[in-house]
């Protein structure tokens, strides 16, 4: 096959990487996203995530089958495993003793991220990042210098990747920002809501990119948004404004990494709200069929095989 313009031809098997945005209950997604993967047999090497994109990528990238993953959101008397469940109970949290004696960090958030990061101790397979068979990068802020952190080999690999997780799904105002000795930590994604660089940077030839942020088009719709309450109304303006961080991101990591490949993945999430664990069937769902679709279409046109590779940069 004749060299396409401006693209590469890989001479072993391209090395695949999984990014995963953050979005609460709505990160559910990302199992679907995965789910389409493992049928086409594509096999990613390196995960990189935040906020839910983390939860996934310390227990999927740890090789916990996503049939037990996904399990944990089954009703109770069709379930067939006993892995994780990450229900809205384990995220939420109550003070501890320190937490009670610091009014002013008391009250900078609803709950504590403490509960998360015990189960995450108790449910992972390996929590040491240089332990681990894949690469897994989590990231967070730094919420006093305001700078993105990086957990993960070849960067903080000492803390626990219970703690790296539990920082990185610090929602602010929601979750009191967390301590790693003595540092304290936000989301992921206060500062940057697509880390892919992070991937490239790991030796990513090919990036698959889980962004579960896409606004609802809800312009058919009998009813605007902006008539169906404050919270549709906050929802909606998030996803519009995080899905254009992501894409110009993307723009970016495209025009400066030619060599890459970037598949952007951003399932119509619809107006599911960022705690509806209840949808979690519906979100797996719409996960899986636009990853079948978009997946399908990059590997017809040989981005995952040895000596082809697609013209574009960026595969939506």
């Amino acid at each position: 096959m004749p060299k396409p313009e401006n693209g590469p031809v890989f001479s072993r098997r391209p090395k695949v990487a999984f990014v995963g945005t953050g979005g609460a209950a709505r990160g559910i997604a990302h199992l679907g996203v995965l789910r389409a993967c493992e049928e086409l047999g594509i096999q990613p090497e390196i995960f990189v995530g935040a906020s839910a994109g983390a939860v996934v990528a310390a227990t999927y990238g740890q090789g916990i089958p996503l049939d037990v993953l996904l399990d944990g959101y089954r009703l109770p008397w069709k379930r067939r495993h006993n892995g994780p469940r990450f229900h809205l109970s384990t995220f939420m949290g109550a003070p501890g003793v320190r937490d009670l004696m610091s009014p002013g960090y008391l009250t900078s958030g609803v709950f504590s991220l403490e509960k998360l990061e015990r189960y995450l101790r108790k449910h992972l397979p390996e929590n040491d990042f240089r332990r681990v068979k894949n690469e897994i990068f989590v990231t967070a802020v730094d919420i006093d210098r305001g700078q993105r952190v990086l957990f993960g080999r070849g960067y903080d690999a000492e803390t626990p990747v219970s703690q790296a997780v539990a920082a990185s799904c610090c929602v602010p105002g929601l979750f009191r920002p967390y301590p790693i000795r003595g540092t304290y930590h936000l989301d992921g994604e206060v500062v940057r809501t697509l880390s892919a660089d992070v991937a490239v940077a790991a030796g990513a030839d090919v990036v698959i990119i889980s962004n579960i942020y896409r606004p609802a088009d809800a312009s058919s719709e009998p009813r605007s948004v902006a008539r169906r309450g404050p919270l549709k109304v906050i929802n909606q303006t998030l996803n519009i404004v995080l899905t254009e961080k992501e894409r110009r991101g993307v723009d970016l990591y495209s025009m400066s990494n030619p060599g890459v490949r970037f598949i952007d993945i951003a399932p119509d999430i619809g107006m599911f709200g960022y705690l509806n664990r209840f949808a979690a069937r519906s979100l797996v769902m719409r996960g899986y069929r636009s990853a079948l679709r978009a997946l399908a279409r990059a590997k017809a046109q040989g981005v995952f095989e040895p000596g082809r590779v697609a013209a574009a940069s960026r595969l939506n």
